[in-house]
């Protein structure tokens, strides 16, 4: 069944995305195809269980990643539906994410889920929730999938407590770092800055995909990420 919540590019027909929200915010769930019958799901929201790219597909092998520590409310459900679901987080986010009372999660440091052609996952040091960034490089343009690091909501909210939360920390509107990850998220903001910076230099990015907000695709994308994390960190 088709939903019109998910999107795609053109370039990276393997790669879906959706919105759904979480309490006073919305967040995506990303969908990677790797062959038949065989998913990895990024941040799985429940409202979006029974239209996924895969819902009508036989599913053989579905890899659950939680992206942070945060990021695990919908998991459950999705167990529920495909209990053979293999759960993945970083070592940093595993202990937060079993006191949740997920458990079997493996660490994606041990190299345990492949990955389709060019894609790899960076780990960002100094980084207390534990995010996990998915990345490909591509002809068409370097593509970064990252969790909270960076929002890029394109207006405040129109629920009140999340506009809110919103002016207050900083985290909206367009290409930000909220006040949140700067000063309780990050525990290592200078080391986190200098791999940020040099992951820009080794693979510039023209398009960014946050778990929080929308798609940015733009030549200079790279330049303002940049820029933000001079400005900001």
């Amino acid at each position: 069944m088709s939903d019109s919540r998910w999107q795609t590019l053109e370039q990276h027909p393997e790669l879906s995305w959706a919105r759904y929200k979480v309490p006073n915010f919305a967040s995506n769930c990303m969908v990677l195809k790797h062959g038949d019958g065989q998913w990895t799901v990024l941040s799985p929201g429940q409202e979006l269980l029974d239209n996924w790219p895969g819902a009508d597909d036989t599913v053989t092998t579905l890899n659950i990643v939680m992206p942070n520590g945060f990021h695990y409310m919908g998991v459950s459900a999705w167990q529920a539906r495909y209990p053979n679901a293999r759960l993945f987080a970083s070592r940093q986010a595993i202990a937060r994410l079993t006191s949740k009372g997920l458990r079997n999660i493996l660490p994606l440091e041990d190299g345990q889920l492949a990955l389709p052609a060019d894609y790899q996952w960076l780990l960002p040091p100094g980084h207390r929730a534990g995010d996990v960034w998915l990345c490909k490089r591509s002809e068409h343009g370097n593509l970064w999938i990252t969790c909270d690091s960076f929002l890029n909501y394109a207006r405040y909210s129109h629920q009140p407590v999340a506009r809110l939360l919103q002016k207050t920390l900083n985290a909206a509107p367009g290409l930000k770092i909220s006040q949140v990850v700067k000063w309780f998220i990050l525990t290592q903001r200078s080391a986190f800055k200098t791999w940020a910076l040099q992951r820009l230099a080794d693979f510039p990015p023209q398009l960014l995909l946050p778990s929080h907000g929308e798609l940015d695709q733009a030549a200079n994308l790279a330049e303002r990420l940049q820029q933000l994390l001079e400005r900001r960190l």
